[in-house]
């Protein structure tokens, strides 16, 4: 057989796709293509070829291959990837950095973005990445993120990829890819002419009839046509004749398979259980770990690694060897009986582990080498639960599932992993499968801590996804058990007060958040006081009591960061944050968004990024940073998708229409909240007031004035008590006031002047809610001193929209008063606000 590689055939357009892309980055252009076909169809030889012609034309490349085990070990097969290129892409500066924050995959990742960015300024780089079907679930989440984000930089990506039997988060993010417009090449059988072009070159020799028909019996599939003829070749059963090749008679190999069997049958004893151990092992295999796991010496195996090579079975990678193929790995793997393979798979986890592997490797070879679990195998599964579990929830998910099977039905650890197999699955954003394991285990007559502590598990879960309404179902139903640990059941409580506000129901979220305080004090459930402070401080925002909201997300931001553990993970710093900018002090606000960002790149808890976006774009379009606002909100909406966590996307999606208004750009405000409502019908809740205010904006701004006072109709009668929108946009008083005297509705009008003077005079040191106050009753009473004095307030305040407004409004009156002069000027100084 050659030992060079062959001519490609039957791929001229699928070369030349490739090709172009990799020459469109010497002139600073990427792309992004994917290949796919099933194994042994030419993927793997057709990127090779493309490496090659893009180093010949002075294109970087970093090459690498996914395999099996990688998905349970989160940025193995990127980062394997990236080590192969020179001049390296990841030196010891950038390694470090990885390392600093190995525990959180957003920050990985842009730490990743940041040096191909980097090494890509110099010279065009194509990233080829084979068998993607298997890459590991925080690769995807890098593939994501990067592509798309770093496609105006020189880089190629080129992902090859069997088509997916089943949905992973890696087949979930190629679907993405080509969605959002990566070029997809698929790879078809060689058609017959092309079969005989194939067998001349692997033969010398034109093929026969009887050569001929064997390979179109090989479906066209270039890898297993090569193994049939090697099998006939070696076994003597290829005649060369006139330049004509000829299968001599007898039986011939009638599959893939079979011709495996004919080719292994020859090798020896030692070399054959050589090779079911890299098999087991899964990956390119050291020789002393395979002497391990056949418990031998590793001289004692040299002979045998030489012939498995010079067979064409294995490849010598220097310190390591691999299968030529990974269908032969399968191969050798699927000879194994089941009996058999189990033994191994448990040796392989000693001689794993003793290498130093990652935990969550030790355990998937624990795991296939196993029927049944017990409590001495907890420790190590726990260990690789947490290596894995802040970069890749899904996969540590899937191990918790797998060890629950393998524990007693009634066994208790079994019960305490659903708990944590529900919230794994909901940080994954499986919420479906999260509802269905807890939901399982709840109709299985469990005693009452163990029911509460599941049905805390899926309100955790169903939060994350926006499902407040059925949050507050499970909680109510966990309260209402006697059973219940005080500290699970404070727990409950903070979870159902943040989900009571979603529904509308402050009143009640400020009574379950107070308990869950107590209740978290007197249990030592740290995590729920401070999930518990932050809802008091939703509710006292909502209500306008800004001393309050303020005081109580303080205590929580001190508790958490005394104690640490879970309740620094809760990030009440959030809620002290958009307090701040309830009392106007930006600057202070501002800060600690950004450190709250870093204390979550550092912590792995990536759920509170759609929340940190959401507030720190109403900080900006509050600042008048209309950009910034657009890029917090764009950026929380893609987190929140990436997740599955959809909680914030219908706010985060009104902010979008927000800005879209004030751009003037109503089809673009139009879009984004036909997708809130659809998300809001979708069962995922939203305050009132931060979907319908955005509406109602759009409506006047569209000329529907009547259309925007009916969307707020019932807003106005609740205003006295719950100021929350005015509370949150100071600049919605006067603008509601607008709405209701456009209509007539005077009554409506004159209750948010109420509203707003009340809320002003409970928060005397706040100027905007002072001018907004002014702003409003002005409007209402045709009053020019109170719109001066609302412009006077917005100019000592850092609101620049709701100075713009009440100037605007001001310069209108003295417009219809007669005064010329001073119209002018504030309708001018309104323009450049």
């Amino acid at each position: 057989m050659p030992s060079t590689p062959l001519p490609l055939v039957g791929r001229d357009k699928a070369q030349a796709v490739l090709r172009e892309a990799i020459t469109a980055t010497t002139g600073g252009s990427g792309e992004c293509i994917v290949v796919e076909g099933p194994a042994g169809i030419g993927k793997s030889r057709l990127l090779a070829d493309a490496a090659d012609w893009a180093r010949e034309h002075g294109v970087a490349v970093a090459a690498g291959r996914a395999i099996e085990l990688d998905r349970v070990v989160p940025l193995n097969t990127l980062l394997t990837t990236l080590r192969s290129v020179e001049p390296p892409i990841l030196d010891d500066a950038v390694l470090a950095a990885l390392t600093r924050h190995e525990n959180s995959r957003y920050r990985l990742v842009d730490q990743l973005g940041a040096a191909l960015e980097s090494y890509s300024s110099d010279r065009p780089l194509a990233v080829v990445l084979d068998d993607t079907q298997w890459a590991d679930e925080l690769t995807s989440l890098a593939l994501r993120i990067m592509v798309p984000t770093l496609r105006s930089l020189p880089i190629v990506w080129l992902l090859a990829r069997r088509p997916a039997p089943a949905r992973t988060a890696a087949a979930d993010t190629v679907d993405w890819l080509v969605s959002e417009g990566a070029r997809l090449v698929r790879l078809e059988p060689l058609a017959d002419a092309e079969l005989a072009e194939f067998c001349a070159n692997v033969l010398g020799a034109r093929p026969g009839p009887s050569v001929l028909n064997l390979a179109v019996g090989s479906g066209g599939n270039p890898f297993l046509l090569t193994e049939l003829l090697a099998t006939l070749r070696a076994d003597g059963r290829i005649e060369i004749a006139d330049g004509t090749a000829h299968a001599t008679p007898g039986s011939l190999p009638v599959d893939f398979v079979t011709a495996v069997e004919q080719r292994l049958r020859d090798l020896s004893p030692d070399t054959l259980r050589l090779l079911e151990a890299g098999a087991v092992l899964g990956r390119p295999f050291t020789l002393s770990a395979a002497a391990g796991l056949l418990r031998r010496n590793g001289v004692e195996l040299v002979d045998a690694t030489a012939e498995a090579v010079s067979s064409g079975t294995l490849e010598d990678h220097d310190t390591t060897l691999a299968f030529r193929h990974d269908l032969l790995r399968e191969a050798v793997y699927d000879r194994l009986t089941g009996p058999v393979k189990q033994a191994l798979h448990l040796e392989a986890a000693a001689v794993v582990r003793a290498e130093g592997g990652p935990a969550a490797e030790v355990v998937e070879h624990f795991l296939r080498g196993t029927e049944r679990a017990d409590a001495a195998a907890l420790p190590l599964f726990r260990e690789a639960v947490a290596q894995v579990a802040p970069t890749a929830p899904g996969a540590a998910a899937d191990l918790v599932l797998r060890m629950i099977n393998l524990l007693d039905t009634h066994d208790p650890d079994r019960l305490r992993l659903v708990g944590d197999g529900v919230r794994l699955l909901a940080a994954a954003g499986r919420v479906a499968e999260a509802r269905e394991l807890g939901d399982t285990y709840l109709t299985c007559g469990l005693d009452e801590a163990s029911e509460g502590t599941i049905l805390l598990g899926l309100a955790e879960a169903l939060k994350h996804a926006g499902q407040d309404r059925l949050v507050a179902d499970y909680t109510h139903r966990a309260l209402a058990l006697g059973g219940v640990p005080d500290a699970v059941r404070a727990e409950l409580l903070a979870v159902r007060a943040h989900a009571l506000v979603q529904v509308d129901d402050v009143v009640g979220a400020g009574v379950a958040a107070r308990s869950a305080v107590e209740l978290g004090h007197v249990s030592g459930a740290h995590s729920a006081v401070a999930v518990g402070g932050a809802a008091r401080s939703i509710a006292a925002y909502a209500h306008g009591d800004l001393d309050d909201a303020v005081r109580y997300a303080r205590d929580a931001v001190a508790l958490a960061t005394s104690v640490g553990g879970e309740a620094s993970h809760r990030h009440p710093r959030l809620w002290l944050a958009r307090a701040l900018v309830a009392i106007d002090q930006f600057t202070d606000a501002d800060a600690m968004y950004v450190s709250d960002k870093d204390e979550a790149d550092e912590l792995g808890t990536v759920w509170s990024r759609p929340v940190a976006h959401q507030f720190h774009a109403e900080l900006k379009l509050a600042a008048g940073h209309v950009d910034d606002a657009e890029a917090e909100a764009e950026a929380g909406i893609r987190i929140a998708e990436e997740l599955s966590a959809m909680a914030l996307s219908p706010a985060l999606l009104a902010t979008l229409a927000n800005v879209a208004v004030l751009r003037d750009d109503l089809s673009a405000a139009s879009a984004v909240l036909e997708r809130a409502a659809q998300q809001v019908g979708e069962g995922i809740c939203v305050m009132t007031e931060e979907l319908s205010w955005e509406v109602a904006l759009y409506q006047v701004a569209a000329g529907r004035p009547n259309a925007a006072f009916e969307t707020l109709a019932g807003l106005y009668p609740q205003l006295p008590d719950r100021p929350y929108l005015i509370v949150q946009e100071p600049s919605a008083a006067p603008r509601l006031v607008a709405i209701a005297l456009r209509v007539h509705a005077d009554a409506e009008a004159r209750n948010v002047v109420e509203a707003a003077g009340r809320l002003a005079d409970r928060n005397p040191n706040v100027v905007s809610l002072a001018g907004a106050a002014q702003h409003a009753a002005g409007l209402l009473h045709r009053d020019r001193n109170a719109l001066h004095a609302a412009v006077a307030a917005h100019r000592a305040g850092p609101r620049p929209l709701c100075r713009a407004y009440a100037l605007e409004d001001a310069g209108l009156a003295e417009r219809a008063a007669g005064n010329q002069s001073a119209a002018v000027a504030l309708l001018d100084e309104a323009k450049t606000t």
